[in-house]
């Protein structure tokens, strides 16, 4: 009982001080809380887009570089010396290790679509992607030239999760034709209510291209559709 006064008195300072804060305060406390956010919220993403670009990165020497720019400390390279280091990762580095990720995306993603076809209530779609039905729905479907509004979560097959409209608390709304050609197919599939998981082969996505996960990377997608929209007039 004496503990729970205790937390009770100190809740009843802390909303006290808290009504005390001048307007300006109020606003400088939000934002230096808004701020710590966006700097590690960057500093995340940085992280992601590293781990997706470069292959053994020292992060500690990472931190230096960034620490050392801003606080002005005697740099260990020179411009010149940092534009050779970074070209020469670039030209020689970097290619034979987007070769080999590329290679091993493309066999563990063929090895996963082999399992995943015999998963039970996964069909296999004549335009290669893979798909399981979750929620079914009866209705129109969306055609290429619509839009739709959903929520997703987009997965690597080693349970990355890439990107969610969930966490982003609102629907995405995107043209069905704009999206990589495996996501555009499963959505096609769908009608208003329907919740699908869609799989897609490394070819159906980005391609060699810088997607997540790297070139050739497999990706799942758990996709409802909540509106199938027209196009605006000018897109038309």
């Amino acid at each position: 009982m004496k503990l729970i006064l205790t937390i009770f008195t100190i809740g009843i300072l802390f909303i006290s001080c808290e009504s005390r804060l001048s307007k300006d305060q109020k606003i400088n406390k939000r934002l230096d809380s808004h701020i710590d956010s966006v700097s590690y919220a960057i500093g995340l993403d940085m992280a992601i887009r590293l781990e997706q670009q470069f292959m053994d990165i020292d992060y500690e020497r990472l931190l230096s570089g960034i620490k050392d720019h801003y606080k002005e400390n005697d740099l260990f390279l020179s411009d010149k010396e940092r534009i050779a280091v970074i070209k020469k990762y670039n030209d020689i580095t970097l290619p034979k290790y987007r070769m080999d990720l590329e290679k091993l995306n493309t066999i563990e993603g063929g090895k996963f679509m082999e399992t995943n076809a015999k998963e039970n209530g996964v069909l296999e779609h004549q335009s290669g992607i893979q798909y399981k039905i979750i929620i079914p729905a009866a209705g129109t479907k969306p055609k290429p030239t619509n839009y739709v509004k959903v929520h997703y979560v987009g997965k690597l097959i080693d349970g990355t999760t890439f990107d969610s409209s969930y966490d982003r608390g609102e629907p995405a709304v995107f043209p069905v034709n704009r999206v990589v050609p495996g996501f555009s197919q499963g959505l096609q599939l769908m009608s208003v209510g329907a919740k699908y998981q869609i799989f897609i082969p490394g070819h159906l996505g980005y391609g060699q291209g810088d997607g997540p996960g790297g070139p050739m990377a497999f990706m799942i997608f758990e996709v409802e559709i909540l509106e199938i929209l027209e196009a605006p007039i000018e897109n038309k």
